[in-house]
């Protein structure tokens, strides 16, 4: 199966003018509103609009929305915010799973948005499953296959998660692209019916 990377950068001479030219959410900022800290659990989500050169492209193989381009696992120890992410170098495509300060994650960024999961099961297991794979430095997906979780990449880190720690591979479902190549989009999974939205507090969290 052809790498999604390579298929992006095919995807370029098509999409970057429409990139450039289209309302990103205004400027960046490291001072967007952040969900109040108490209100937040390890295992709840958070997604993010990047600054990156291929956000604008990712963006619009999100979903219908077209609001974010990236999504992590929100995980708390202590005082301090993390996300866990699977990430990649936008040149060479070499990156893992990884553990990175909640302000790391979103500096820079165009918009942000949490997410809370309503059911506390999923939630801690969506946690421990994603600690797990940043634990093993798990590398990042560049083939895009969905045979295995020996590598992931952002979405499929998240959906598997999900579908794991609900104990039903169903609850997430893959977005066929075309008959022969099938992926996990950032809408399909904030529609699992398993998330609410966290209301913005601008209370800033721990860092």
């Amino acid at each position: 199966m052809p790498s999604f990377f390579r298929n992006a950068l095919l995807a370029v001479g098509c999409l970057v003018a429409s990139a450039c030219s289209s309302p990103s959410g205004g400027s960046p900022s490291d001072g967007l509103p952040f969900v109040e800290a108490d209100s937040m659990r390890s295992g709840d989500l958070v997604c993010r609009l990047g600054n990156g050169y291929f956000s604008g492209i990712f963006r619009r193989f999100s979903g219908d929305s077209e609001r974010f381009s990236h999504i992590g696992v929100f995980h708390r120890e202590g005082d301090s915010c993390f996300v866990i992410h699977a990430d990649a170098d936008e040149l060479t495509g070499v990156g893992s799973v990884k553990r990175e300060l909640l302000s790391e994650f979103l500096r820079g960024s165009h918009d942000h948005q949490f997410y809370r999961f309503t059911v506390d099961s999923i939630r801690s297991g969506v946690d421990s499953i994603a600690l797990g794979y940043s634990a093993r430095g798990v590398p990042f997906d560049t083939d895009f296959d969905l045979s295995s979780d020996s590598s992931l990449y952002c979405t499929e880190l998240v959906a598997v998660a999900i579908n794991r720690a609900a104990q039903n591979g169903a609850v997430v479902s893959p977005f066929s692209m075309t008959n022969t190549f099938r992926y996990y989009r950032i809408d399909d999974i904030l529609h699992c019916g398993l998330l609410e939205v966290s209301p913005a507090s601008g209370n800033s969290i721990g860092q």
